[in-house]
């Protein structure tokens, strides 16, 4: 292969890891934390949406309760993504060429 077809198939790889990128960052990722609350990421870690699961952890006292929960809940969603990019990013590196990371 000379350098210009390997110039050739690392762009292509970059065109088509960016497109699976995108779709990633497109995705929604769910995840709850003990059964009360459940939080909905993009896969750009934009923080969509939080459900209450539990109502009886809405009185005052609970408070602690409930922001742990988001925390956890929050930190499972994010684990998810990086997991998935982890994936994607090792599905382009092990192709030949794929060295353009």
């Amino acid at each position: 292969m000379n350098m210009q077809q390997m110039l050739q198939s690392v762009k292509k790889m970059q065109r088509e890891y960016e497109k699976e990128h995108k779709k990633l960052e497109e995705t929604t990722f769910k995840a709850s934390a003990n059964g009360v609350v459940e939080v909905s990421l993009k896969g750009d870690f934009t923080l969509e949406k939080i459900t209450i699961l539990d109502d009886s952890v809405l009185n005052k006292d609970d408070k602690d309760v409930l922001e742990e929960a988001i925390v956890l809940a929050y930190n499972k969603a994010k684990e998810e993504i990086v997991a998935k990019e982890d994936e994607l990013m090792s599905k382009f590196q092990q192709q030949p060429g794929g060295m353009f990371f």
